[in-house]
């Protein structure tokens, strides 16, 4: 496990609005919820803290291969603001983690350096790092902030996710454009490659989000509603948003792309890791 907060300065190379530190964040109003739901609705937060420094170091490995086989500006400087945008995320989800009297953020950066090492050619790793992470995986997690956002009354909670929320819309609309212009430097086979890590991506992405609210409704497990006023989606809302921006929004793009987003779906499980050597 990783000590979050060492992290932090690494990627700070700017100053940056940062809410948690100018007050911009409103008070919470916990009176009206049990100790069990602020309980459950609090842990959501170190979680969220971990993942958005999880974007940050895919963002920062992104901006540094983008550097290392020459795409043009502005993309690399715009990989690197989304550094600075995902550690003021993490930021932002243990300040609101610490005034739910919820646990600190477990920072472990092993997933991503597994991830890394499966695509060590900077060519196929820029392509699939902004394919998979950033096009796929923010449009789905900008699809799941707005969902908790819209449904959220507790005045700390809609506040902090609609802040994540505006740069998930900038960073989901960066990941399409970015892999769009990466795409010609791709030849036949490295774009066959694409083809299979848009299926285990989009594996991965249902295992993460869908599969664990799927088995709650299969167990027939209560949920309160009070919860989604504290901006936790229910299984329903999660399950229903997540198959929304994949057959509406990722799917569609990825056939624009020139990836067959239909057949990667429908794959999604029968397909094998790509090869990473020099030559894919």
């Amino acid at each position: 496990m990783i000590d979050g907060p060492a992290l932090f300065p690494k990627m700070r190379d700017r100053k940056t609005s940062d809410p948690t530190r100018t007050n911009e964040l409103p008070a919470p109003d916990l009176a009206s919820y049990t100790e069990d739901q602020l309980r459950f609705a609090g842990a959501a937060w170190p979680m969220r803290a971990a993942e958005e420094l999880r974007s940050a170091l895919i963002f920062r490995a992104l901006a540094r291969a983008a550097y290392q086989i020459g795409v043009a500006e502005p993309w690399p400087s715009h990989f690197a603001a989304a550094v600075r945008d995902e550690v003021r995320h993490a930021r932002l989800c243990a300040s609101v983690a610490s005034r739910f009297a919820a646990g600190e953020p477990c920072y472990d950066v092993r997933p991503v350096r597994a991830r890394l090492a499966r695509t060590p050619h900077p060519v196929m790793r820029v392509a699939s790092l902004l394919l998979v992470e950033v096009a796929m995986g923010e449009t789905i997690s900008m699809v799941l902030f707005r969902a908790g956002r819209r449904l959220a009354v507790e005045p700390l909670t809609r506040t902090a996710l609609g802040l994540i929320v505006a740069d998930e819309v900038q960073h989901q609309a960066l990941g399409w454009e970015g892999i769009a212009a990466v795409w010609p430097k791709l030849d036949d086979r490295q774009r066959g490659a694409m083809q299979e890590e848009a299926a285990l991506g989009l594996a991965s992405c249902e295992r993460q989000t869908a599969l664990p609210a799927l088995r709650w409704l299969q167990k027939g497990q209560p949920f309160e509603a009070a919860l989604g006023r504290l901006g936790v989606l229910s299984p329903e809302v999660r399950v229903e948003s997540f198959y929304h921006a994949v057959e509406r929004l990722v799917i569609p793009r990825l056939t624009h792309l020139g990836v067959d987003g239909a057949l990667a779906w429908n794959r999604r499980y029968r397909t094998s890791v790509i090869s990473t050597s020099p030559d894919s």
